[in-house]
């Protein structure tokens, strides 16, 4: 008779199995990664196109039954700034009268030059995986919008595969954007 085979049970996992499980988990992190700064990009862009809707609506308020806004390049900031008309998601420093978006760029609101009936909002430093969003998504009621150094743009609505948009924001890492408003 032939004394019996002791079976010798695996405990754990071998190494292929823990290099494969790593390799999924990895996976899954930078999937998640992405769909999370996209959410965010897409937050961030919706966010400044209200503020901005705002700061045009409160301009717009401050100089109702004026015939115009001032001077032909006079900054409005320090006056939506005293008036509280700046949103609570865009900082204030009030000393330097600047308002500061959450995306490290800045928002100006000025008399247009030389129509002194319009103003201009213009925005610095805005991303590009912002700035398509912003430009297309922005209700209407603006004359003209110029996105960096690229020729303005008078039709609207922009969409995402127009030459402005994709062009303009696609130029550089960061544009700047100058909607200016309708009479």
């Amino acid at each position: 008779m032939k004394p019996p085979k002791i079976l010798i049970q695996q405990s754990g996992m071998t190494l292929m199995e823990i290099i494969a499980s790593l390799a999924i988990i990895g996976a899954v992190v930078v999937g998640a990664l992405s769909l999370f700064g996209n959410a965010q990009s897409s937050n961030n862009a919706t966010q400044l196109v209200r503020d901005i809707v705002s700061i045009r609506s409160a301009t717009q308020t401050l100089s109702l039954g004026q015939n115009g806004y001032g001077p032909a390049g006079q900054s409005l900031n320090s006056t939506l700034i005293s008036g509280g008309k700046v949103p609570t998601t865009l900082t204030v420093d009030r000393i330097a009268n600047t308002i500061n978006t959450p995306i490290g760029g800045r928002l100006t609101v000025e008399v247009d030059s030389p129509d002194t009936r319009r103003f201009k909002i213009t925005l610095t430093a805005v991303p590009r995986d912002i700035c398509t969003t912003l430009v297309t998504n922005m209700p209407t009621g603006w004359s003209s919008l110029k996105i960096g150094a690229n020729t303005a743009v008078t039709t609207f609505p922009i969409t995402p595969i127009a030459a402005a948009a994709s062009t303009g924001c696609g130029a550089a890492d960061t544009s700047d954007l100058i909607w200016i408003t309708t009479n």
